[in-house]
């Protein structure tokens, strides 16, 4: 509405306009004998100013303001029509001073002189003295038209500045008719002459399809003596883990063997994240996934030779579990009570799509999961399985039933052939009697996992956890000891 309004006031002041220099025309040829005033008045010949010479002057004035308007009123008419393309408001501003200058120039050449040819020469002569000392600056402005015209680049897009040796990212904060403002992944501002930003080998992140984010990469090294096949399995898996945890993570993701040499294999990771999370905080969200996958899987994560074991009689299924137990509410244990807990810990292979949990069933155990991926589902009103997580190595499931005895609440599938590491309440009990603190700790590591749970899942966060974690304890120390002295 109100670009209506302007629009309408901006067409009633041309007809205005249009209307005094009709006027005038007629004025200057009913007492001079002539429509232009130029043809009636000389200022080289001395004589005194009269009302002759102040018509002419009026009437270029009233030209540029009519040509200024029509030129306005034309471009806003433009715009408000066209949904592809804008004439950008720079423009507008060097058209209008374009229009004023050839007829101040004409006014100045036409009064004094008379001469066309004059006008047409001094007007090159001017345009080239001008051109060539104003040339960086002109070349800026002309730059800030392109660019806003081809609409390279808008306020807050994510440009991706490609040509060195890694790529930097940066976000655009303003630009002008002589710079582009950007601001870099630590906060400094950067401004870049446009004529130089036009020169850049630049990726605009914002304009590319919907939902599309920046792709990076990065590279880790591992011991040759790694199977491939396996590690390529984890990174990939370890990826898929990201984006389903991490929203700021979208879409590709590719991993694949680089290079051998040195004894080590380079391993490089693609992987596509939104534009605006920073380089060191993508890397850092991707490398911490990585680690803890590959850990989880007992992948050596070093050179082989420098190696060693915990325990030289630690079996496969104690490294398993010391490789994994940190991630889970066992992390409470000691060193010492994480070695006796592993020696009684069992591994359990789960191919893709068994069932490993059935919803109702009394179970006293908890799982850890080391490999592979796991689906929790529970049934809807219409009694169909919904998937509600998916759990990734360092998750655990089950620790309800092992802690308390409750019944199993969901139904656990394998997602892909998943490897295992399985806590039986046999195993547990021993500890927990030779160390009661244990249980304390437990319990609030507990609760506070049900609460993140309850957050993401509800949006609700549970209050009260001190109580939440009493209960708890109390529920496990009547599971563990009930009966007892």
């Amino acid at each position: 509405m109100r670009l209506l309004k302007s629009r309408a006031f901006l067409n009633l002041i041309v007809w205005a306009l249009l209307g005094l220099n009709l006027a005038l025309l007629y004025w200057l040829n009913m007492h001079a004998g002539s429509m232009w005033g130029w043809h009636v008045t000389d200022f080289t010949i001395a004589h005194a100013f009269g009302e002759l010479d102040a018509a002419a002057i009026i009437q270029f004035v009233l030209f540029a303001v009519l040509a200024d308007l029509v030129m306005r009123n034309s471009v806003a008419s433009f715009n408000a029509r066209s949904r592809k393309s804008q004439i950008p408001e720079i423009l507008v501003h060097c058209f209008s001073i374009l229009i004023y200058g050839l007829f101040g120039l004409a006014g100045f050449i036409l009064l004094y002189d008379h001469s066309v040819s004059n006008l047409v020469a001094a007007s090159g002569a001017i345009g080239l003295s001008i051109g060539y000392v104003c040339r960086d600056f002109i070349a800026d402005v002309v730059n800030s038209i392109v660019i806003q015209t081809d609409r390279l680049i808008a306020i807050h897009d994510w440009i991706e500045v490609t040509g060195g040796v890694r790529p930097i990212f940066y976000q655009v904060v303003q630009f002008d008719h002589r710079m582009v403002t950007l601001r870099d992944e630590y906060d400094y501002l950067v401004r870049i002459p446009n004529t130089r930003f036009m020169g850049l080998s630049y990726i605009n992140l914002s304009k590319q399809a919907p939902g599309q984010g920046s792709r990076r990469s990065l590279e880790i090294q591992l011991d040759c003596l790694n199977h491939s096949d396996k590690v390529l399995e984890i990174l990939n898996l370890a990826l898929e883990a990201l984006q389903d945890r991490d929203k700021n993570f979208v879409h590709t993701y590719f991993c694949g063997l680089n290079k051998i040499a040195g004894g080590f294999a380079t391993y490089k990771i693609l992987y596509e994240c939104i534009p605006s999370m920073k380089v060191s905080a993508s890397e850092s969200a991707v490398m911490k996934m990585v680690a803890r996958f590959l850990t989880a899987a007992g992948i050596n994560t070093g050179f082989s030779v420098d190696v060693q074991a915990l325990d030289k009689h630690l079996s496969k299924t104690s490294n398993r579990f010391h490789d994994i137990y940190e991630f889970s509410i066992l992390r409470a244990l000691s060193d010492e009570e994480a070695v006796q807990l592993s020696k009684t810990a069992m591994v359990v292979n789960c191919f893709k799509g068994e069932q490993l949990i059935h919803q109702g069933d009394q179970a006293d155990s908890m799982f850890l999961v080391s490999e592979g991926s796991l689906e929790v589902k529970i049934r809807d009103k219409n009694d169909q399985l919904v998937t509600v997580a998916s759990l990734w190595p360092g998750d655990c499931v089950g620790e309800m039933s092992l802690l308390t005895g409750a019944p199993r609440s969901a139904d656990v599938f394998a997602r892909v052939d998943a490897v295992l590491v399985e806590i039986k309440k046999e195993n547990v009990a021993p500890i927990l009697e030779s160390n009661p603190r244990l249980i304390n700790e437990i319990s609030e590591l507990l609760a506070k996992r049900q609460a993140d749970s309850a957050s993401k899942t509800s949006g609700e966060v549970l209050d009260g956890l001190r109580t939440q974690s009493e209960n708890l304890a109390k529920r496990i120390l009547n599971f563990f000891f009930r009966g007892r002295p």
